[in-house]
């Protein structure tokens, strides 16, 4: 996602988060480590603030624990610039009611591009399946066939693929010299 993220660790209760912003008019949250954990899905999540069109900011924690700062841009375009401190304790005039904010789609567009991201990384990293004994993969036609000077299902010359790491391997290797796969 496209935000700016101050992570401001454990604060007590009653400290004052001061944000000053430059340029847009932003969306700024003062959140728990919970309801950061909700923001960066692309869920609804409690926290104070909401969009801003003045600065300096102030925002004061309501409990004891580990706290963020995040500044978003309604609907993902513009450009601000920022800042984030922690000063005094208990100021006046100060709204402490959190309020739950819904992700803009731009949130949740971007929750689910990174969500799907990670799958693929995730079934990337993946190590191939192992073929059964006395079989390969064809390094041509990626067809399981038995192994052999030729593929059974191309007819091409065996130019094998390791199932561990991939990369291609004599017809004659019973071991991956790359990452020490039995081959068969």
């Amino acid at each position: 996602m496209s935000f700016t993220h101050y992570e401001l660790g454990g604060l007590p209760k009653g400290k004052v988060v001061e944000v000053v912003l430059q340029g847009n008019t932003a969306n700024v949250y003062l959140m728990d480590q919970d309801n950061f954990g909700r923001y960066n899905k692309g869920m609804s999540f409690i926290a104070l603030g909401g969009l801003m069109t003045f600065s300096p900011i102030r925002l004061q924690t309501t409990e004891n624990g580990h706290w963020h700062v995040v500044i978003d841009l309604p609907q993902g375009k513009g450009q601000v610039k920022t800042s984030c401190q922690v000063t005094a304790t208990k100021m006046a005039n100060i709204s402490t009611k959190p309020a739950t904010f819904k992700p803009s789609p731009t949130m949740v567009a971007a929750a689910a591009a990174a969500k799907k991201a990670a799958a693929e990384k995730s079934a990337a990293a993946a190590p191939a399946p192992a073929a059964p004994a006395g079989m390969v993969t064809c390094a041509s036609c990626k067809a399981l066939t038995i192994r052999g000077k030729f593929c059974a299902e191309c007819g091409q010359p065996m130019a094998l693929s390791c199932p561990g790491c991939s990369i291609t391997l004599a017809p004659s290797c019973k071991f991956c010299p790359e990452c020490g796969f039995k081959i068969a």
